[in-house]
């Protein structure tokens, strides 16, 4: 099968095609045909060696697709079946991927496969930060940094959502796609002062707060009242642990958690924004693009353009 590989750590144009073994499901896997795949910041630090991991490998971390063959009663996919998930760190730039049955969900309706494939990382993370780690509820007023983002942009959405009033930061140009998503206070994240200009807007001081980026941490902190709980899913150093509660996450591949955004992506609660589709082989442009910001939203590589024109997403 065709994949994109990566034989050696380095810049994007360590990214080359290839031909792979297609791989055999294991114990509670499901073999899917690839569609659509996810590029993210994470796929970037991998490549880059900024994580420990065997070389040579397939990148691709979330992808959409359709189920292959029979899977089996207990499974709960049958052959043709539409799907999305995060089956791990790699394997998705590829024609074929398996994929624990505990980490897949059927493509929710107002999604299309291209969409779908944007989702899985970023929307799962949102909802476990915003929903399991900081419980925000109706009326509740939250903070959530650099949200102009692909884990900000769910975030703001899923908080409004659950009818809490959303306070982003983000830069200028994003401001307008932040109000559109429900925030009700957009703030120049650029500003000298934003952290102070959050505490304005916050009645002194945020209460509960998603911090989506390293370089927002200290701000978060500095924007949150005594005794606010924080939550973030990146790597750095946590400021005033003292005065604030630090809630450091990392989400897991969740098939369930999929689940349950489901109806929020029916009634456009939640959509996802494309911002470019690249063909497999443009794997290192598709990189590019998200390692340079080029993006104002996020970025996928069609796998199979063929099938998926053919069933219109």
């Amino acid at each position: 099968m065709r994949a994109i590989l990566v034989k050696q750590f380095g810049p994007a144009e360590v990214l080359e095609a290839g031909e792979v073994a297609v791989p055999e499901p294991g114990e509670g896997e499901i073999l899917v045909r690839v569609l659509a795949a996810g590029v993210g910041p994470w796929d970037v630090e991998l490549r880059r060696g900024e994580w420990s991991g065997p070389l040579p490998y397939v990148p691709g971390a979330e992808f959409a697709g359709l189920v292959v063959g029979d899977t089996g009663a207990d499974a709960g996919f049958d052959d043709g079946t539409l799907v999305y998930g995060w089956p791990g760190l790699g394997g998705c730039y590829a024609e074929y991927v398996t994929c624990d049955v505990e980490r897949l969900a059927p493509i929710p309706d107002g999604l299309s496969v291209t969409e779908a494939a944007a989702a899985p990382v970023d929307a799962a993370t949102a909802e476990h930060g915003i929903v399991e780690i900081l419980g925000v509820g109706a009326d509740d007023r939250v903070l959530i940094t650099d949200a102009a983002g692909g884990l900000g942009r769910f975030a703001v959405q899923i908080a409004r959502a659950l009818g809490a009033v959303v306070v982003a930061t983000a830069n200028p140009r994003d401001h307008e796609m932040m109000h559109k998503l429900g925030a009700a206070v957009v703030i120049d994240q650029t500003a000298p002062n934003w952290a102070g200009q959050a505490r304005e807007e916050l009645d002194g001081g945020a209460a509960r707060a998603l911090a989506c980026t390293a370089s927002s941490l200290a701000g978060a902190a500095s924007a949150a009242r005594d005794g606010a709980v924080i939550a973030t899913p990146v790597r750095g150093e946590l400021p005033d642990a003292g005065r604030v509660t630090w809630q450091h996450y990392q989400a897991r591949p969740s098939g369930t958690r999929l689940i349950r955004l489901a109806p929020w992506f029916g009634d456009g609660s939640l959509s996802v924004q494309l911002a470019a589709q690249y063909g497999l082989e443009d794997a290192p442009r598709a990189h590019q693009a998200v390692e340079q910001g080029n993006a104002a939203g996020d970025v996928v590589l069609v796998v199979d353009v063929d099938l998926a024109a053919e069933l219109g997403v």
